[in-house]
């Protein structure tokens, strides 16, 4: 009898042991990615898909009147059919409770929202930088906006000690041949970078975590299944610099003309490069290069062979293509008026043809072309600012008091 027990117990150990595996396989397979797939982003009448990169926008919740300007003149100047942003969307620091998250996200939605044009969007280290607006509370607000098309695909955690980090939205864009085709031509991957790493003995900014890249790796397979038997070309969009940057650059003697100190070495843009259209103006800010698992993301995108060029932000004042192994790396300059920048702000605009979609082509847009380099400078237009930033304020308060009104 004893012996029996003990069988049916073991049984049901193993049976539950079982169903607890159950929802951690089923959780890497039923991603749901419907949002951008029923999006169905196609290249335009012309075989053109035309992609702004916005990264970096980084503000409170009363977003810089000259970077809206920009924001607006960015759009209107390159006719996107996709925007994404690239992380540190909003300065989680300075946006201390949800009302002001939200009021922040809010600030520059409201002008994606006008020009209707479709938005996706990964976050960065400071979209969730001590902030009680989690992520996940903030891509409910995203989908809230009809141009929004991205969604929280997977939501990858790691604990390590008593620090841990969450990574929210890693999906994927589908690009079809046409308007009314069902073909797939191009993809699109959109990574959560996540926000600093939780192994306190690297320390550092953090990286694309294994969940995430099982389920890219069972995509890109998808992907490729379906596409008879050939990888779908890709491009990708996070926020952090992967670290095989450091291989990517030039390593040269200290005392050479424009290097930057980065992993305990200097370092320039490789030779070849046109430094009137790049420029490598601070260290790059990967994951720590010694921290192996960092270096997982672009390993894998070599060994499934899709990804052309991984897009990223981060450095605010760094612009650049370089190659590593046959993928680009390609930084774009943030487009901030809240932190650190200098003449080097941004947008970047990329375009691919459905005849190569192999391949882009790429440029980027600064701000002082934008709006007028004279013009940012003037005294007269720093008034303006102020006056706007102040009349932002009472509208966005505004708005809040009619809001609470109508529940």
């Amino acid at each position: 009898m004893k012996k029996t027990k003990k069988i049916i117990s073991l049984a049901l150990c193993l049976l539950l042991g079982a169903l607890l595996l159950i929802p951690a396989i089923a959780s890497l397979s039923d991603v749901d990615v419907s949002r951008p797939a029923n999006a169905h982003i196609s290249f335009n009448k012309n075989g053109k898909l035309k992609i702004l990169q916005v990264a970096d926008i980084q503000d409170d919740e009363v977003i810089d009147p000259l970077a809206k300007k920009s924001l607006k003149r960015a759009i209107e100047a390159s006719d996107p059919d996709l925007i994404i942003l690239t992380g540190d969307n909003i300065g989680g620091y300075s946006c201390k409770t949800k009302v002001e998250a939200r009021t922040a996200i809010k600030s520059y939605m409201d002008v994606f929202e006008k020009y209707g044009i479709p938005l996706a969007m990964v976050f960065g280290n400071h979209d969730d930088d001590d902030t009680p607006y989690t992520k996940l509370e903030q891509i409910a607000q995203y989908e809230s906006y009809k141009c929004f098309i991205g969604c929280a695909g997977v939501v990858a955690d790691k604990t390590v000690g008593e620090n841990s980090t969450i990574n929210v939205g890693t999906y994927n864009i589908p690009v079809y041949e046409s308007k009314d085709s069902a073909k797939v031509l191009f993809n699109i991957w959109c990574f959560d970078s996540g926000n600093y790493n939780p192994d306190a003995s690297y320390g550092g900014y953090g990286y694309v975590l294994p969940e995430q890249l099982d389920w890219y790796r069972a995509k890109s397979d998808e992907l490729k299944a379906a596409n008879g038997g050939v990888a779908v070309p890709s491009i990708a969009f996070q926020h952090i610099v992967p670290p095989q940057i450091k291989y990517a650059l030039k390593e040269v003697p200290a005392e050479t003309e424009g290097a930057v100190a980065f992993a305990d070495s200097y370092y320039t843009l490789p030779d070849g490069v046109d430094l009137t259209t790049n420029w490598l103006a601070e260290a790059p800010c990967p994951p720590d290069p010694n921290f192996a698992p960092g270096y997982a993301q672009v390993d894998a995108m070599l060994e499934q062979g899709d990804v052309n060029a991984v897009f990223f932000g981060h450095d605010h004042i760094n612009a650049y293509v370089v190659d590593y192994e046959g993928i680009d790396l390609v930084s774009s300059p943030g487009c901030t008026f809240a932190s650190y920048n200098d003449n080097h702000r941004g947008f970047r605009v990329i375009t691919v043809d459905k005849n190569d979609p192999s391949s882009y082509e790429t440029y980027t847009m600064t701000t002082e072309e934008l709006l007028n380099s004279s013009a940012v400078s003037s005294t007269l237009l720093r008034v303006r600012y102020f006056l706007e930033k102040i009349a932002d304020f009472f509208e966005n308060l505004w708005d809040q008091i009619t809001a609470l009104f109508k529940k």
